[in-house]
């Protein structure tokens, strides 16, 4: 999105006084107002969006999630079958615990976890939309994000992979001298693993904004992680706090519905069972079990993901605001689209409201 400047100040430089002389009149009743955030009109804007256009965006999750769970039920199958074969004589309490474990990295949980990421860019554009009070159709935000649908999923994927690649690269320091007998290898894994987590988190929420900037500045993958860095920079632990908060509203609304998940589903979906007499057995995992389970993780996923992709987007209004004075550009577009129709004049070019 291109900056547009005004014939007396520059839009990149936000101050209260021209806040309080341009107001976006020209523009819809949007989900937030066009100003900096608080914390709780972010919140309150996420919600504020999905109720306003809950065809938009909770369509648009289900559809994505259930495309996600129809690969991963045959992965999860398997994998848990795998695991339940792993059970023989020599199965104790701690690996048969472990293999359990095991378990929630089975590959739905993966795959989750990207669409989530993939959710926030494509429900950015009908967030965007609905900041600015204008109507909010599937259509349109497909056609928004179908040209860069590709780049999108790349993104999720790569911000995937470095995530998971640094907390992985955190854990083999210590699993070699574990695997070399060395007394110091719990500690050292424990260092490992704390590092790569403040790094995996500190990366996460740099590139947080990176999907938002793809799809509403048209960037590349490559510039959409710079522009996400910069848009954060100064604003880290805001950031942060905002997410954190997001997230703990997510977890409050996933455990209702993993609780109704555990009353369901119970504890098939463990691939080792403890006989009670100091043996175990595997499971034979039934499909059955694996789509209830599928079930209820695209049900979840399918009210928190708008969410989280809401706050983001959110997020990424209010960085803009704050660091660009995105606002009072918009303001601005507005009354120039207004003097120019009364003038009798289409609006002038570049001063459409672009967000």
């Amino acid at each position: 999105m291109s900056h547009v400047t005004g014939p007396t100040m520059s839009p990149s430089v936000p101050g209260s006084d021209a806040r309080a002389a341009y107001t976006p009149a020209g523009l819809g009743r949007g989900v937030v107002p066009l100003r900096p955030l608080q914390a709780g009109e972010i919140l309150d804007g996420a919600v504020t969006a999905m109720r306003a256009h809950p065809g938009v965006m909770l369509g648009l999750s289900a559809l994505v999630v259930t495309v996600g769970q129809a690969v991963a039920i045959p992965l999860d199958y398997l994998y848990l079958r795998f695991l339940a074969g792993l059970v023989n004589d020599n199965t104790t309490l701690g690996s048969g615990t472990g293999l359990n474990d095991l378990a929630m990295l089975r590959p739905g949980i993966l795959i989750n976890a990207l669409i989530v990421s993939l959710l926030v860019g494509l429900l950015t554009a009908a967030v965007a939309r609905a900041a600015l009070g204008r109507p909010v159709t599937l259509a349109q935000v497909w056609a928004s994000t179908r040209p860069r649908l590709l780049r999108l999923f790349g993104l999720s994927l790569l911000i995937f992979v470095a995530l998971f690649g640094l907390l992985i690269l955190g854990m083999v320091p210590g699993l070699l001298l574990a695997a070399a007998g060395s007394p110091a290898a719990a500690l050292v894994l424990l260092l490992g693993i704390g590092a790569a987590a403040v790094l995996a988190v500190n990366r996460w929420v740099a590139w947080s904004l990176a999907a938002a900037a793809l799809v509403l500045e048209e960037q590349p993958v490559r510039r959409a992680l710079k522009r996400s860095s910069t848009l954060v920079k100064g604003g880290w632990w805001r950031v942060v706090g905002v997410s954190l908060l997001a997230l703990l509203v997510s977890e409050m609304i996933a455990v209702v519905l993993s609780v109704v998940q555990e009353v369901v589903v119970g504890s098939n979906l463990s691939p080792v069972a403890d006989n009670g007499d100091g043996t175990f057995s595997g499971h034979h995992v039934s499909l059955l079990y694996v789509f209830l389970g599928a079930l209820f993780s695209a049900a979840i996923q399918s009210v928190v993901s708008p969410f989280a992709a809401s706050v983001m987007a959110l997020q990424y209004v209010d960085r803009r605001m704050r660091r660009e004075g995105l606002d009072i550009q918009l303001a601005m577009n507005a009354r120039h689209q207004r003097e120019s129709s009364a003038a009798g004049g289409g609006p002038a070019p570049g001063n459409g409201p672009a967000a």
